[in-house]
């Protein structure tokens, strides 16, 4: 899930495998699709990489939408924006910014 945390979220043509739509996975799937489809991360969206260390990847998408795969600590800071969890699973975290 990892994996797709961080395909979902970043720019690109995602590709799902046709056999997780139908497996344990489908819920956090469909999640990802779905803040992907709200805030319309795109092939032109852009990435602002906040952390790359040993244990953590953590990233904001077009302003919208912050992430974070690996056991590592992180929580977007409310500064310009307030962020709410929208997705979460083993090992990532993915947050929405609030409408101000």
């Amino acid at each position: 899930m990892q994996g797709y945390a961080y395909i979902l979220t970043h720019p690109g043509t995602p590709a799902v495998f046709y056999d997780h739509i139908f497996s344990n996975y489908r819920p956090e799937i469909s999640a990802l699709l779905s803040i992907r489809n709200k805030n319309k991360i795109n092939c032109r969206s852009t990435v602002k990489i906040i952390k790359a260390e040993r244990d953590i990847y953590a990233a904001v998408i077009d302003d919208k939408v912050a992430m974070k795969i690996g056991p590592g600590h992180y929580e977007p800071p409310n500064g310009a924006h307030k962020w709410s969890v929208a997705a979460e699973g083993q090992e990532y975290k993915v947050w929405e910014a609030l409408a101000t």
